[in-house]
């Protein structure tokens, strides 16, 4: 695993972080359309409401639900300019990481590290 330095500071946008467990099923929404982050969809259930990655979903004809292929969490990680982190997977923009300050998780957009 390598080691990045957050160039840029992040903090954390949604404070109630979507959780979704294998074979759960979702309301799919819009999916984002800013180029950088393409790949990321809005889902919904009774746990709570947030982006997730395409990729963990069994998706319908339609685009209009999803079944969950795998354990996710929408945590998004602070971390400050100088920070290290570690990351563990990057999807879409986005990378799950470890900061090595703070021992939290979750994810950084992969603009504000380098």
């Amino acid at each position: 695993m390598e080691k990045f330095v957050v160039l840029k500071s992040y903090r954390t946008e949604f404070h109630e972080p979507l959780i979704l467990e294998e074979d759960d099923e979702v309301n799919l929404g819009e999916e984002e359309k800013e180029e950088k982050w393409k790949g990321w969809i809005w889902a919904e259930n009774e746990k709570g409401k947030g982006w997730a990655p395409v990729q963990i979903f069994d998706i319908s004809p339609d685009r209009t639900k999803g079944k969950v292929l795998e354990y996710y969490s929408a945590q998004e990680l602070d971390a400050d300019e100088g920070d290290e982190v570690i990351i563990k997977k990057s999807l879409n923009g986005w990378s799950w990481a470890e900061n090595i300050r703070t021992k939290k998780t979750g994810w950084i957009p992969d603009e504000n590290i380098g």
